[in-house]
């Protein structure tokens, strides 16, 4: 389960686009953060996608890629003209094809590597759509997870929200904000569309999946957070919606948290396992911030540089590795999750200083850009964030677990069986 939401130059207080997302998955499924040059192929070549081989483009735009490490796709990600891109899964009564075809996660990257904007984004999109379909596993552990997709696209000018179905899809294009989460949000008041003229999209909703998936409420306080921010919205905002708990227990209930903690392997099966925060100014400079690692509500968003990536943020596989920088944090989180009682509030407190220093005032910066100063903070701050868990992880050797057996069991046996260091 997941939730994406873009805010437009009208609501925010430096008159910039504001674009972020949580990506919530299986909770031992590693998420990178990577960073690709642009680059220019030959007219013939072929490229493999997570399941399936297309026609190359003969250029590709260089890209900032939010993914899961066993697909060649990204949850989320940025290219280097300003395009950001998220998906979300659909739960709808036509199910994907039984062929392999392109999932999701390859057409948020399709889309950001071949389109210089928003609409050209969407239109790439919807081209591969019809021409490959959409099918393929895109559960990590569970061979079983498929779904449809719907995606919010944003550059300088527009935000697009464009939702599919099988083949099909319908789109519609915002102003000030738009939020998609695992639910259909378009009904017939989309602006172009492959199905025909006034085709309502949410027919094809499936209302026990979408239920289930928590999307409606999760999407409901998305948009009053936006709302209440006025035209003040700013990172920050965005950095306290993606952390967003419905109470004081986030591990439990029907997935109503828009920060997602897994708990158990039926209904509280996802968590947030990677972050990003993307801000445009109205010319070409950008301010990306990633958590590079689970839980927002327990690690700082820090600032990234294309040019020149924080060291282990794009390392990582199937078990624990000290050269990963989303394996060495989980090590803190699992001890940290066990102890939230005591634990959250006064780490929030830390995290919220440490972006404050690193993140609230650091300037737009070129795509390309190399500036000392800015690279310096970015390493600053990736290490004041590690040196901050090596003391948490310290002091809670002296605390006790919470009282919740049944929590601490499935994620003792999650650290077990990823070789994650655990006393």
């Amino acid at each position: 389960m997941c939730d994406t939401f873009a805010v437009g130059e009208r609501r925010t207080s430096r008159g910039s686009w504001i674009f972020a997302k949580n990506s919530d998955r299986e909770p031992d499924e590693v998420h990178l953060v990577v960073s690709l040059p642009r680059k220019e192929y030959r007219r013939d070549q072929d490229l493999r996608c997570t399941y399936i081989t297309i026609p190359q483009a003969r250029n590709t735009h260089a890209v900032l890629l939010c993914k899961p490490f066993w697909i060649w796709g990204a949850e989320m990600g940025l290219n280097e003209r300003g395009v950001v891109i998220g998906n979300e899964a659909l739960f709808t009564k036509k199910k994907p094809e039984k062929s392999p075809g392109l999932i999701g996660m390859d057409l948020v990257r399709l889309g950001l590597e071949r389109a210089g904007t928003a609409r050209e984004a969407a239109d790439v999109i919807a081209g591969l759509l019809r021409r490959h379909g959409q099918g393929g596993v895109c559960g990590y552990r569970d061979r079983k997870f498929a779904y449809m997709n719907s995606f919010l696209i944003m550059d300088r000018t527009e935000i697009v929200v464009l939702e599919t179905v099988g083949r099909d899809y319908a789109l519609k294009s915002y102003q000030d904000c738009a939020a998609i989460s695992n639910g259909i949000t378009l009904g017939n008041d989309w602006k172009k569309s492959s199905l025909p003229w006034g085709t309502n999209l949410q027919m094809y909703s499936d209302p026990f999946m979408t239920y289930f998936s928590g999307s409606r409420r999760r999407r409901e306080q998305v948009m009053d957070r936006i709302s209440a921010a006025g035209g003040a919205f700013c990172v920050d905002s965005a950095f306290e919606i993606l952390r967003g708990h419905r109470g004081d227990r986030p591990f439990t209930g029907l997935n109503h948290d828009v920060c997602m903690h897994a708990a158990e392997p039926l209904i509280r099966r996802s968590h947030t396992t990677g972050s990003l925060v993307a801000e445009l100014d109205a010319s070409s400079g950008f301010r990306i911030f990633v958590t590079a690692g689970s839980s927002p509500c327990l690690t700082p968003f820090k600032p990234v540089l294309p040019l020149k990536m924080p060291a282990g943020v794009d390392q990582g596989g199937p078990r624990y590795s000290d050269d990963s920088y989303w394996w060495r944090h989980e090590a803190f989180r699992i001890q940290a999750e066990m102890r939230l009682t005591e634990v959250q509030g006064p780490l929030l407190k830390e995290i919220r200083e440490l972006e404050g220093q690193y993140c609230t005032n650091i300037p737009f910066s070129p795509w390309e850009g190399a500036d000392r100063a800015l690279l310096s903070a970015s390493e600053e701050a990736f290490f004041r964030s590690s040196a901050l868990e090596a003391s948490w992880l310290q002091a809670m050797k002296s605390m006790d677990r919470d009282a919740r057996p049944l929590h601490n069991a499935f994620w003792k046996s999650i650290a077990r069986r990823n070789h994650v260091p655990f006393d």
